[in-house]
């Protein structure tokens, strides 16, 4: 299956679709490995991070309803991801938080399983921030003081928005994606 950037995640989120990431696979060479012969690149099965308050059937479905999720390409990296206290999968809107429209402050946590080599912030498709921690774990924070009116995309029979998530690259060369925290500009009348 050949790649066109008009399939991809990005060009997804900057329609306004909105989903959570989540990650999964099937390594269906197991210890034969070394015997496969093919030119076909192997990923390794990743995984999805479920932030849930029980381990539960039902907790389980709510927290991938509500998006509170994130995905790995397979290490059991933890990963939190705040904008304005609201956790990663939230709808934001200036109507209710007024003060989104010149600050989003952006917050959170990286538990990684290798030494932490990137962590990038990434708005509307575009990394505006990275922080390059040396080790396992990492606290961070940034305020995005763009001004939400200058950045927002076109939202087609919606209010214009932003969309943040974090990007996280071990030494290692293993990932995490946090869901994504849409920020939407609704103007007062």
């Amino acid at each position: 299956v050949e790649e066109t950037p008009e399939g991809s995640i990005q060009e997804a989120l900057k329609r306004n679709c909105r989903f959570g990431f989540v990650a999964g696979g099937l390594d269906d060479r197991g210890i034969y490995n070394d015997f496969y012969d093919s030119d076909q690149v192997q990923y390794t099965p990743g995984l999805t991070g479920i932030i849930c308050d029980k381990y539960n059937r039902e907790a389980v479905f709510d927290a991938l309803y509500r998006r509170s999720c994130y995905a790995t390409t397979g290490p059991r990296i933890i990963v939190g991801f705040y904008i304005a206290g609201q956790p990663m999968g939230c709808e934001l809107s200036t109507v209710k938080k007024p003060g989104l429209g010149v600050n989003r402050h952006i917050s959170g946590y990286v538990s990684a399983t290798n030494n932490l080599k990137l962590i990038e912030i990434v708005r509307n498709g575009e990394v505006i921030h990275t922080f390059s921690p040396t080790s396992y774990h990492y606290d961070y924070y940034y305020d995005d003081m763009d001004k939400l009116s200058k950045i927002a995309l076109a939202g087609k029979g919606s209010p214009p928005f932003a969309y943040y998530y974090l990007r996280v690259t071990q030494e290692d060369g293993q990932m995490a994606w946090s869901s994504p925290i849409w920020v939407d500009l609704v103007e007062k009348k």
